[in-house]
């Protein structure tokens, strides 16, 4: 009895063992364009016969081993690209939303009708999938150059992002994002303070994943005209070029109250639906530093015509971020160009407050040593 009584008791112990190593793996499968449910997506473990499939609200739940851990798990639904994750991975993401992206065919074998539709679709999904695949709080490196006429200012600039991509609105972009002038050089006096003005927030205004107000608000992309001007490959990766145009050009819809004309192109990877590139062409009433800020300087009030193109590219993290701002405007005898230049991506530290205005004391030593970031 004793015997019978002890084995028993071993027994257990080991079943409970056994059971307290199981993983619950939990999440919702959505459409990465629409974020509605994903039914009947198929969850496997690659190479076992463990698997389940999400229920009408694309809730799942699978129980795997803890011996499991290193093992795949792919997801797929029809139509869907297929996702795959190790289990460690999925079970990190537990609770959270897995987002799969509709199978790519040729844009270019279907007809107008379907093509237009299917552009709005991959602009709206570009946006949805902005907080999860770009960086959150961030820090960076940034050689800064603008040239007003032929007084020209350059700067080395610690710039930080406490909230990153997470948020898109335009007070938390102001807010969170901070950038200090480590040093500054200019070939000009800057005296009086307005001609040491450092134009940073309005550069920074044309990072259209970071802010609302662009072709990637999803409240109002639908007000666009859209054109698939071709697919090609960037550095390895099949992209989408689409071109778009906006006739009703207000403050909400572009981020400038005197913008009268606004069409630009967006470059999208194929493989993540994350921008490679903004071009964007603007026509608006008078200069305006940079373009989109409130100040207005009067005493041009001649049409100012931009040209600015945004550059992303993956941080050492494997998430995108804003890489590079070539900005040119232009008005009667005014004009304007600038250049930021991320060189360094970092890891989030405390922002300091922003820096408006540069007195112009130059390092000469520092400027010696420096090696200006390839444009």
């Amino acid at each position: 009895m004793k015997y019978f009584t002890c084995l028993m008791f071993v027994c257990f112990a080991l079943v409970s063992v056994a059971v307290g190593q199981n993983v619950t793996l939990k999440g919702r499968v959505v459409d990465a364009e629409t974020n509605k449910p994903v039914e009947f997506a198929n969850i496997g473990v690659v190479g076992t016969y463990m698997g389940t499939a999400s229920d009408f609200d694309g809730y799942y739940t699978l129980e795997i081993g803890e011996s499991y851990n290193n093992y795949k798990v792919q997801i797929s639904a029809v139509g869907y690209k297929v996702k795959e994750f190790t289990v460690d991975e999925l079970n990190v993401l537990s609770g959270e939303a897995i987002k799969l992206f509709s199978q790519t065919y040729g844009l270019k074998q279907v007809d107008v009708k379907a093509d237009s539709k299917r552009l709005y679709g991959i602009l709206k999904t570009a946006s949805n999938i902005i907080a999860d695949s770009y960086e959150e709080a961030y820090a960076a490196k940034v050689f800064l150059s603008q040239e007003l006429n032929d007084k020209k200012i350059e700067a080395v600039i610690d710039f930080t992002d406490q909230s990153g991509y997470g948020s898109r609105s335009l007070v938390d972009a102001f807010e969170n994002r901070n950038y200090e002038l480590k040093e500054v050089r200019s070939n000009f006096d800057v005296k009086p303070l307005k001609q040491g003005l450092i134009y940073s927030d309005g550069i920074l205004s044309y990072d259209i994943v970071r802010q609302r107000g662009n072709v990637l608000d999803v409240d109002f992309v639908d007000d666009y005209k859209l054109k698939l001007l071709e697919e090609t490959v960037v550095e390895g990766d099949s992209v989408w070029v689409i071109a778009y145009t906006l006739d009703e050009t207000d403050l909400a819809r572009t981020g400038n109250v005197y913008c009268n004309k606004y069409e630009g192109n967006i470059m999208i990877r194929q493989k993540d639906y994350s921008v490679v590139r903004n071009e964007l062409n603007i026509v608006s009433n008078g200069f305006f530093h940079a373009g989109r800020d409130a100040y207005k300087d009067n005493a041009s009030d001649k049409e100012y015509k931009t040209n600015v193109v945004s550059y992303y590219k993956a941080t050492k993290n494997n998430k995108y971020a804003l890489s590079k701002v070539v900005y040119k405007g232009v008005s009667g005898d005014t004009n304007l160009a600038m250049d930021w230049i991320v060189y360094d991506f970092g890891a989030f530290k405390d922002g300091k407050a922003k820096t408006f205005f540069t007195s112009g004391e130059s390092d000469d030593d520092f400027w010696k040593r420096y090696s200006l970031p390839s444009k």
